[in-house]
């Protein structure tokens, strides 16, 4: 383990880590039998404690997930205080992890003086340290913060990484799964820095480096916050409930531009290339082993199992328009944040479950929009459970109306229509509507209808016209 010995008793954390890891939000491993987990590093960024109500120090964790079905660890980033036990609980003390004797283990992202330590600059004498946050230069007239922070505060939206405001002008993203090699975020939003128009994404100031054993690691990104940003989960759901019956379309069109701008770009700086059969084989065979995983959470997908086993032979139709290119890799309403007029993208490292090797491969642009399509459907539902009068067909009616000015304007940016290539289309939203369903089924029940109505309607050729005949309120998709 690297680091200074732990100041703490380093058994005891590590039983405590068993008990508190799988309650997290983040946690990826719910669905395997958790061991034990261990402590492999300990990168110390603050000082030795002080009083007895001096400051707590920080040290970023790696802890080792252990499996009991002996399958691969898992590495997760728990940045944690340490400090003396107080007489009693003060407002200002973070939740503790453990108490271990007289030694309080607390959340160091809830804790402004060691967030503040863990974005400090390097020693000025230039030694190396295992950690190391380095300035990224990517967006003209952004300068990262000078200084130490003043203040600081966790957010608490359900996601799969943690997020601390800082000053009301930044946000530190920390990954807590942790995987080796070149991020993605990282990658990506520095490829998108360099467009001339309207920003495609928040800028980036700073990455916060390591290493986990000898590969490279990105711990952390500091970037721009917008303190007016909508997302647009939020911007759907208030718009469905305060104006109700009214076109959500300038919004998703817009949202399409956006979303075809960054693909553009993307295209530009990793280029594109048609599938090899090689490729197009290894993307039906993906597709096909979530199917499987989806089969044993979701029993009731079994008498689809054949009709999708088809459809997702076509999601690498070799039609002129197919191409593989780097994406965001799991779009959704979410992901886009509107800013004024502007809509941009936000957290570019793919799909949380995803292995690395998978989030960073080529895929094809429609993965992306078969994302955003399912999530008009998945506002549209949202929306009917709320109190109101709201009529479902005026409900369908907004997705499908949503849906068609999403793909309207990724085709005014692309040149690109997705609904002209309508079956690998199908079976990229398909295989989301299918995932939704292992999804939900572990952590939403109450949500689980939704994905799986979507699924039979999905395979009703009666319900999957490509253009929206006039007057025809039947989903398009």
């Amino acid at each position: 383990m690297s680091g200074q010995p732990l100041p703490f008793e380093r058994a005891a954390t590590e039983r405590a880590l068993t008990a508190w890891l799988p309650s997290q939000r983040w946690y990826a491993g719910r669905t395997r039998p958790l061991d034990h987990v261990s402590v492999i590093a300990a990168h110390p960024f603050g000082g030795p404690p002080g009083p007895r109500r001096g400051p707590a120090r920080g040290l970023l964790l790696v802890a080792r997930a252990h499996f009991a079905d002996a399958g691969a660890p898992e590495h997760y980033q728990v940045p944690i205080g340490i400090r003396p036990a107080l007489p009693g609980p003060r407002p200002q003390d973070p939740p503790p992890i453990a108490v271990i004797g007289d030694t309080v283990v607390h959340d160091a992202l809830a804790d402004h003086a060691l967030v503040r330590d863990l974005l400090a600059p390097p020693a000025p004498d230039g030694a190396p340290t295992p950690l190391a946050l380095r300035a990224e230069n990517t967006t003209p007239g952004h300068r990262p913060p000078a200084g130490p922070p003043a203040t600081s505060r966790l957010l608490t939206a359900e996601q799969s990484n943690t997020s601390v405001v800082i000053d009301d002008r930044y946000l530190l993203k920390c990954f807590r799964r942790l995987h080796t090699g070149p991020n993605p975020e990282v990658e990506l939003r520095r490829a998108l820095a360099g467009h001339p128009g309207p920003p495609l994404t928040p800028p980036l100031h700073a990455v916060l480096h390591g290493h986990l054993g000898e590969a490279p690691v990105t711990y952390a990104v500091l970037q721009s916050y917008l303190p007016d940003a909508v997302d647009g989960w939020t911007a759907a759901l208030h718009h469905l409930r305060t104006r109700p019956g009214q076109s959500f379309a300038r919004d998703a069109h817009a949202m399409g531009t956006a979303t075809g701008a960054v693909h553009t770009r993307l295209a530009a700086a990793f280029g594109t290339r048609r599938p090899t059969p090689g490729e197009a084989a290894r993307l039906t065979a993906r597709l096909l082993t979530a199917l499987e995983d989806a089969l044993r959470a979701v029993p009731e997908l079994a008498r689809h199992e054949t009709a999708l086993r088809h459809a997702y032979a076509q999601a690498a139709d070799p039609t002129p328009a197919t191409t593989l290119q780097r994406v965001h890799g799991d779009l959704h309403l979410g992901q886009l944040v509107r800013c004024g007029r502007t809509w941009q993208l936000i957290d570019f490292e793919g799909e949380p479950s995803a292995p690395m090797a998978e989030r960073t491969a080529p895929r094809p642009p429609l993965a992306d929009i078969a994302g955003m399509l399912r999530s008009f459907d998945y506002a549209a539902h949202h929306a009917a459970w709320q109190p109101g009068p709201a009529d479902p067909r005026d409900l369908r009616r907004w997705a499908r109306d949503s849906q068609h000015a999403f793909c309207d304007g990724y085709a005014l940016a692309t040149g690109h229509d997705p609904r002209d290539t309508p079956a690998p289309l199908r079976a990229h939203i398909l295989a989301k509507a299918v995932y939704e369903s292992a999804y939900e089924a572990r952590n939403r029940p109450h949500w689980l209808h939704i994905p799986l109505e979507d699924v039979e309607r999905l395979l009703d050729p009666a319900a999957w016209p490509p253009h929206r005949p006039p007057g025809d309120d039947t989903p398009w998709n």
